[in-house]
């Protein structure tokens, strides 16, 4: 990250300035650095216009500058960072209005950028407003807790207005969830760059794609997504409901593969990935590669394991937990693997230590 003197002194081709003048536009000579240099303004609002210069100049917030004549002295508001149409011209100057909430505060103009364009790279304007880079940083993180804005890039300190972030995402959560239900494994860059149009290779583009990593299960390679979990079809949902119907009929809260070999007409395959699909969905938990319980009757248990710390002591041996289970000894066995797998239990010889807290 460059630190102020590396970055250097930012310039500008044009400013908006605050200038008494009657005139829709004039051309004159205005000192910098001493020197008369040309430029053309134009009005954008009673007393505010834009100037612009052939050669970059640099300016500071709230500078005073000169005429060649004498006649007339303008006060530098801020560099156009781009192209603004009427409508964002009209905004930008309620802001940088006397009269504004925020009056001519050099923090309130920063905070309110990004909801007038869509994206501002704050870095630019560090110099032009006297603000080292660190005291920037956390003042944009101050007001991202807010949600006035989200900061991008702490790098450029590249941000754009929350609304802005949220309408991207909306966007996207429609597209992922098209995929996602119409069971399309594969998403490329190029086809969401069509459909919100934002450049793929934007640093925006990729933090909105992170944002949606906890929301739908899918592994960024290059340019695209692949999709590592897909809405269920019509017959893994009949399945899944078939399967979680027979073993809670039969009362087999644990259970094993051939449980279900014996109760249904499913195929080996559809059995492997029916338990996959119930393992996904959290509703049952595998206990090894041969046992499984549901997750319901699973929290039971440890909430019996709670109670039998307060009331007999953290120590627990085989019978004990049949007793609280009523389960056979290989269910035990299993679940008492599992639990010390987990860090529920530890072995200490014949017997379990209950980690839980009582």
């Amino acid at each position: 990250m460059m630190n102020d003197e590396q970055r250097g002194a930012m310039k500008f081709n044009s400013y908006i300035v605050e200038l008494m003048h009657r005139e829709e536009t004039l051309t004159a000579n205005v000192l910098v650095a001493g020197e008369p240099v040309s430029c053309n303004f134009k009005k954008i609002a009673p007393d505010l216009f834009i100037v612009l210069f052939k050669e970059q100049v640099e300016f500071a917030f709230l500078q005073n500058v000169e005429f060649k004549k004498g006649d007339k002295t303008m006060v530098v508001l801020l560099p156009l960072l781009s192209k603004f149409n009427k409508r964002k011209l009209t905004k930008l100057s309620r802001l940088l209005s006397e009269d504004s909430p925020g009056g001519r505060d050099k923090f309130h103009i920063l905070a309110n950028l990004a909801s007038i364009d869509k994206f501002v790279k704050m870095d630019e304007l560090l110099d032009f407003f006297s603000i080292d880079h660190e005291t920037l940083v956390a003042f944009l993180l101050e007001i991202e807790l807010k949600k006035k804005l989200k900061v991008i890039s702490l790098n450029n300190l590249s941000v754009t207005s929350y609304e802005n972030y949220q309408e991207y995402r909306d966007q996207l959560n429609a597209i992922f969830t098209e995929c996602y239900t119409g069971r399309n494994q594969v998403l490329k860059f190029s086809e969401i760059e069509a459909k919100i149009k934002l450049p793929q290779s934007s640093i925006f583009f990729r933090y909105l794609l992170h944002t949606f990593t906890d929301d739908f299960s899918f592994k960024i390679k290059k340019d695209k997504l692949l999709f590592k979990k897909l809405a269920l079809s019509e017959n893994e949902k009949e399945s899944l409901g078939e399967v979680a119907d027979l073993l809670k009929k039969h009362k087999l809260t644990i259970f094993g593969i051939e449980n279900i070999t014996k109760l249904s007409t499913l195929s080996n395959k559809e059995i492997y990935d029916t338990l996959w699909l119930l393992i996904e969905s959290g509703e049952v938990v595998q206990l090894n590669e041969r046992y499984f319980i549901f997750t319901g009757e699973l929290n039971k248990i440890i909430n019996k394991l709670k109670k039998y710390k307060r009331n007999q002591g953290e120590m627990i041996d085989i019978q004990g937990l049949r007793e609280l289970t009523l389960y056979t000894r290989k269910y035990i066995i299993a679940l008492f693997e599992y639990f010390d797998a987990q860090q529920i239990t530890a072995r200490v010889d014949n017997l379990r230590k209950i980690l839980l807290a009582a």
